[in-house]
């Protein structure tokens, strides 16, 4: 029994058995192939890690070429717009002058239209008005003249005896 004893107190056999449970278990586990998966797996994370670096630098400069070229596009875009609002405003204004042309001549045509109906009234008003002018100077001479008078009759009876004939 001492040697039981001794077995159990004694530091070196139980590192010695502690050891050969660790080898056992080793051997029955296979660590080794649990470690190389483990580095495998990490490997592979790095990897796909520098990819993604890699991708990310690649997405970083060109998203710096289009940052750099932004001021150029920018002003390109401004002086399009720029000739196309000049462009339009020429346009507007060349369509205000036609219109404005246009409206001048549809005022004229409208003067000459109603100056013409304001002449054919007038000349529609001078014309009974000279109709009763001559009419009454007619009269009035008829009166002041019998022989003229007698003019007018025998005028009128040969002019119906022509008609008789």
């Amino acid at each position: 029994m001492d040697f039981i004893n001794f077995l159990i107190k004694s530091n070196t056999v139980n590192f010695i058995i502690v050891l050969l449970l660790i080898i056992v278990l080793v051997v029955k586990i296979n660590v080794k192939s649990v470690i190389e998966k483990i580095r495998d797996e990490i490997t592979d994370y790095v990897n796909a890690s520098t990819d993604e670096k890699t991708s990310a630098n690649l997405e970083s400069e060109k998203i710096k070429g289009k940052i750099e070229k932004l001021p150029s596009l920018i002003d390109r875009i401004e002086k399009s717009a720029e000739h196309n609002v000049q462009n339009m405003a020429e346009k507007i204004k060349s369509e205000i002058i036609e219109q404005k042309k246009d409206i001048e001549n549809n005022a004229k045509r409208l003067l000459d239209l109603e100056t013409k109906k304001f002449n054919s009234k007038l000349i529609n008003i001078l014309s009974e008005k000279s109709v009763e002018i001559a009419r009454e100077n007619a009269i009035s001479n008829l009166k002041d003249n019998r022989e003229l008078h007698n003019f007018y009759i025998e005028n009128a009876i040969n002019e119906i005896d022509k008609v008789n004939l």
